[in-house]
């Protein structure tokens, strides 16, 4: 009995004592959770390299937008030739084959400029009296000026763009692209259009060329030029002819520019540009300001009243304006008329920045914001220098019985819509 209470209270001993599993082994388990973090950071790794990969590659670099700067044309200084006896010693006659060689080579001139031309589509869409909507389309004429390095600039009028849904341009070479308005200058009625580089092909870039601007200021009545565009009122369309007139101008706000009257006969919708034999663009055609007496034929601006404007819009710059127009008041009319010198203002447009500051017709403006005005080529180029709601400080001249009195005003500008 006693053996047999010694053998219950051993049993224990007697158990079988089970050997732990492999997974359960305090070592493995550690060194599979190290090797399932280390799964776990590495896809982790992969993920975030995946996202960043694209922002951490070198980027190509990305072209940069260029100030454009039109080249000041040289200007060649007038040649005053003293009169002399003519003797013809030798009858010279022309033939019909002189004429013939003539306008071949005018034709060259003309065909060479034409590849700085492009013809501009503009798509409106309006309602009728139904309210039915309806698309109508118009072209007009335009000009390369040149590139900022991501976009091609062209030049144009604003008025047969106006309100357009889209701007199609066709090239000399027949290709197309489409354009955007950059900016515009009511006051002149021109425009800037750009179309992006990478819209245009390379065999596009191998045949156009930019514009070749001459200039204005020493051409003579009589003169023969080249209207291309639209002249004739549809593109590619070449006439040729005179200059009747470089001496008349047209009143601009705070400004004035000379109007190149032709003998060439005017087209409804003609566009484009007038170019000299030697085929340097004097003038752009326009239909905003009408030279008196001079109606049915074309009328350009002159190319170089119009550079800096066209160079602002070019660079994306606003044209703000004050609103007055005048007239020079030099030092001959100044000592005969006993008035200051400056700019007579004629007429003040209602709602402009000068008409809401109070200056009124009949004031002699003499200085803006400490300069000195003795013309309204001071005026147009300090205006130029200034942006879009700025203030700027005028002194007038006004009347006052039989003297003149200084008077002082704030005007800010705004662009005129």
């Amino acid at each position: 009995m006693t053996e047999e209470r010694d053998n219950r209270n051993l049993s224990f001993i007697q158990e079988t004592v089970k050997q732990k599993r492999l997974y359960q082994s305090r070592i493995i388990q550690r060194l599979a959770w190290s090797a399932a973090s280390g799964a776990l950071f590495a896809l982790a790794a992969l993920v975030v390299w995946y996202i960043a990969a694209p922002y951490l590659a070198p980027q190509p670099e990305q072209p940069e937008v260029q100030p454009v700067t039109l080249p000041e044309p040289e200007e060649q200084p007038e040649i005053i030739q003293e009169e002399s006896t003519v003797y013809i010693t030798e009858q010279v006659s022309i033939e019909l084959e002189d004429y013939k060689k003539m306008y071949q080579q005018l034709i060259q001139i003309g065909g060479q400029v034409e590849k700085s031309l492009v013809n501009v589509l503009a798509v409106t869409t309006n309602t009728d009296w139904f309210d039915e909507t309806y698309t109508s389309q118009s072209s007009v004429s335009g000009v390369i000026i040149e590139d900022n390095g991501m976009e091609l600039l062209i030049l144009t009028s604003y008025g047969k763009v106006e309100g357009s849904e889209s701007l199609q341009v066709t090239f000399y070479d027949h290709s197309t692209a489409s354009a955007v308005l950059k900016k515009y200058d009511r006051n002149t009625g021109l425009a800037i259009l750009s179309v992006n580089l990478s819209d245009i092909s390379e065999s596009t870039r191998e045949v156009i060329l930019y514009a070749d601007i001459g200039s204005s200021r020493n051409l003579r009545s009589g003169e023969p030029i080249i209207a291309l565009g639209s002249p004739g009122g549809y593109y590619g369309s070449i006439l040729y002819g005179n200059l009747t007139s470089v001496s008349q101008t047209a009143a601009l706000y705070d400004g004035s520019c000379h109007i190149l009257t032709t003998d060439i006969a005017k087209a409804r919708s003609g566009s484009g540009i007038l170019i000299s034999w030697s085929g340097k663009i004097i003038g752009l055609i326009q239909d905003q300001y009408e030279v008196t007496g001079q109606s049915g034929t074309v009328q350009a601006y002159g190319i170089s009243d119009i550079m800096e404007v066209i160079e602002h819009l070019s660079n994306n710059q606003d044209i703000v304006y004050m609103g007055i127009t005048g007239a020079d008041v030099t030092t001959a009319v100044s000592e005969a008329e006993e008035i200051p010198i400056g700019v007579y203002v004629s007429d003040v447009a209602i709602g402009s920045p000068a008409f809401e500051a109070g200056i009124q017709p009949g004031d002699i403006v003499t200085s803006i914001s400490g300069q000195t005005v003795t013309n309204l080529k001071d005026v147009t180029t300090f205006l130029m220098k200034c942006s879009n709601g700025q203030n700027i400080q005028v002194v007038c001249q006004r009347l006052n019985k039989t003297l003149y009195q200084e008077l002082e005003v704030s005007v800010e500008l705004k662009i005129l819509e």
